[in-house]
């Protein structure tokens, strides 16, 4: 089977991968994002774990329709003076000014904009992008210091971190013991910051979310499941 398939469920069409892995039984995930991955035993046919799927497809459908309803509706940004931006999970109202320079930082609830080019939004999308850049690189290592003494007991070494843009992920924990984040991550609230970096530090132990790896989430931070809730319903 190809590791992208879907099937038809009513008049929707449904896309989800197929990954293999040593494990008994077929397991299926809905992300928040609405993507499908199915984890098929090695020993599946291709044709039982299809058929596998398509007898799950209500209750597929109806998650994918439950994340879809707490899914925040982003308008197109336009980059214009009263537009709102989050950053650590505040809303900030942007204020774009016409000046010789370019320049963007915060002024109490405003991100001030400058720029001589206040007509571009190519170039006032780039100045917003390097402003969240730069908070990122600030913000990041002061919640990892935070957080790794919680896995102090398990025996981990402060890992490197990583911060780049990322389209389908929050962070990651590489094989070379490195933690990457998501630059887009300094938009949400602080306490999600902690939770995505939590997340993945426990993916030193134990690489899938099984049993082992939620327990281990649970002894570092109990409340995460709150945590990740807040993080999937609140950036915009």
């Amino acid at each position: 089977m190809s590791a992208d398939a879907w099937f038809q469920w009513g008049r929707r069409r449904i896309a989800y991968s197929v990954a293999r892995d040593e494990r008994r039984r077929l397991k299926i995930v809905v992300s928040p994002s609405g993507s499908v991955q199915v984890i098929a035993p090695h020993d599946a046919a291709d044709d039982e774990v299809q058929e596998r799927v398509r007898r799950k497809g209500g209750w597929i459908a109806a998650q994918i329709d439950d994340f879809e309803q707490y899914r925040p509706r982003t308008p197109p940004r336009q980059y214009i003076s009263g537009e709102t931006h989050l950053l650590r999970g505040v809303q900030y109202r942007l204020r774009v000014r016409q000046n010789d320079a370019s320049r963007i930082f915060l002024s109490g609830d405003r991100i001030i904009l400058e720029t001589p080019h206040v007509g571009s939004n190519v170039h006032k999308a780039a100045l917003l992008d390097h402003f969240y850049k730069l908070e990122a690189h600030a913000e990041f290592p002061r919640r990892l210091r935070e957080v790794a003494p919680l896995f102090a007991s398990e025996g981990i070494e402060p890992p490197k971190l990583m911060i780049r843009p990322m389209t389908k992920r929050w962070g990651s924990y590489t094989s070379k013991g490195n933690l990457v984040l998501n630059q887009d991550l300094i938009r949400a609230p602080v306490q999600c910051i902690d939770y995505v970096i939590v997340h993945e530090l426990a993916h030193a132990f134990e690489p899938h979310h099984g049993s082992r790896w939620r327990q281990l989430m649970d002894k570092t931070m109990p409340d995460w499941r709150d945590r990740k809730k807040k993080l999937e319903t609140s950036l915009v």
